[in-house]
């Protein structure tokens, strides 16, 4: 198997900036359980033009739920509760939703009730989107919170995976109560110092002394806007970290739960924390499932992929590893552009001695971009474009009409087919790839490409 090459991924992680108005991403990668390329792309602020590193501060979102699962293992590890234990017995919850909830099932997405919105309404107050507004500051707010929920659950506990962001939030206090220590202090205590992470914070005041840090990017069509970072996620999302920590975190999980010859978390409990227990409602890879803390891909050209994506929309995160491979990579983001965790999996296969583009959605995307543009008829009488928005396209034009749904619908030699709706009926759509570069057939016209769709960066 040829080694990693840091150039190719260089080159698409660079390409992919470009493509999606990213202001920087910053990376890490493991192999052979050795970091062997970080480094940082683009601006963690561009106004001032300064240089993102592979030591620049990016909140992680989600990937702090593996901070949270991993500090409830090394609890049932140490004897002091148990997986199958009631939420009810840690946290005095009235609603019936919570009667049969154990930790095992918050840990894994699997309580049966759906997500409830809270930490999206924060996001949303974060960006000056008042949509609606949840004061929800402590333990007792967000019991308050969860009051009415009998009506809404979906699911008996195990049955189905619903995400939810809230069942963190209870976890990062059960850590508290049985622990005797706020949950930030004992992640810091039990696995922070441990793994010498010593630029990794879970409060505010830690990160404002902090002069490396990637000033956050709301990113709204081609609106590139700086604005302040939305703090309050706590166990559901709160932690802030760069990829150079974060390698040794990944490391750690790769090595079955050693760092630098020190034991973490025991093989057997990390074992559990890599057990699919529910399956997760988006199968992009085959058999994608999610255990304590840790989403699973079984089966990757071989090999079993663990890891943990993260957004809070001004900052993307991602991490994955494969211990049989001894690799691993980190991907940290201050905007929400091209998917951080498809960038990941493209390294995974380059880890792997495969091509990015063997990857479905890789491969969709890669697709996309070539068919987006602007597009004539005959003689140019009639204009149309075609715009990206996430694994579809968007087709507008000159008699045809605005924003019509453009859905993938298989390739051949030479073509790629779409479908959309008319007056409810299927209707094919196809573009063609021949000497004249990009042809499209929609209904009764014929286009062809004429060039990129016209946009124009702001900040």
């Amino acid at each position: 198997m040829a080694g990693f090459d840091p150039q190719k991924f260089d080159d698409l992680v660079f390409s992919k900036l470009s493509e999606t108005k990213l202001p920087s991403v910053a990376c890490s990668i493991i192999e052979d359980g050795k970091v062997v390329h970080s480094r940082g792309f683009g601006y963690k602020d561009i106004s001032a033009a300064l240089p993102a590193t592979e030591h620049t501060l990016y909140g992680v979102g989600s990937i702090t739920k593996t901070f949270v699962a991993l500090s409830i293992a090394k609890l049932v590890e140490t004897g002091k509760m148990d997986f199958h234990d009631p939420v009810t017995k840690f946290l005095p919850l009235r609603p019936k939703a919570f009667k049969d909830v154990e930790v095992h099932h918050l840990l894994s997405h699997t309580s049966g009730i759906p997500g409830l919105g809270s930490l999206e309404v924060l996001l949303f107050a974060a960006f000056g989107e008042y949509h609606h507004w949840l004061p929800i500051s402590s333990l007792g707010d967000m019991e308050s919170f969860v009051n009415d929920v009998d009506d809404w659950v979906e699911a008996k506990p195990g049955e189905k995976l619903f995400y939810l962001n809230e069942g963190y939030v209870l976890l990062g206090e059960i850590i508290t109560k049985v622990s005797g220590r706020h949950w930030m202090k004992y992640v810091t205590d039990e696995i922070l110092v441990p793994l010498k992470m010593k630029r990794t914070f879970l409060e505010k005041a830690e990160i404002g002394s902090d002069s490396d840090v990637a000033i956050p990017y709301l990113i709204r069509g081609t609106k590139v806007t700086p604005i302040s970072v939305p703090y309050g996620n706590g166990a559901a999302g709160g932690i802030v970290s760069n990829a150079s920590d974060l390698s040794n975190y990944v490391t750690m999980f790769i090595n079955g739960g050693e760092f630098e010859g020190k034991r973490v978390v025991g093989k057997e409990t990390l074992a559990k924390m890599e057990q699919p227990y529910g399956k997760w409602p988006i199968e992009n890879y085959g058999g994608d499932s999610y255990g304590y803390g840790l989403q699973v891909i079984p089966d990757f050209f071989g090999h079993k992929i663990i890891g943990h994506g993260g957004s809070v929309e001004v900052y993307t995160a991602e991490m994955k590893y494969a211990r049989d491979m001894k690799a691993g990579v980190i991907l940290l983001s201050n905007g929400t552009g091209y998917r951080m965790g498809r960038l990941a999996m493209s390294a995974m296969a380059m880890l792997a001695g495969r091509d990015p583009e063997e990857i479905r959605g890789v491969r969709l995307d890669n697709l996309l971009k070539k068919l987006e543009g602007e597009y004539r008829a005959y003689r140019e009488t009639i204009f149309a474009e075609v715009k990206i928005n996430g694994s579809f396209l968007m087709l507008s034009g000159e008699d045809i009409g605005k924003d019509i749904v453009l859905i993938p619908d298989g390739e051949e030699k030479g073509l790629a087919h779409f479908y959309t709706l008319s007056g409810g009926a299927r209707m094919d759509v196809t573009f063609r790839f021949n000497q004249h570069g990009v042809e499209l057939l929609y209904e009764r016209y014929r286009y062809r490409r004429t060039g990129p769709p016209q946009q124009e960066m702001t900040i």
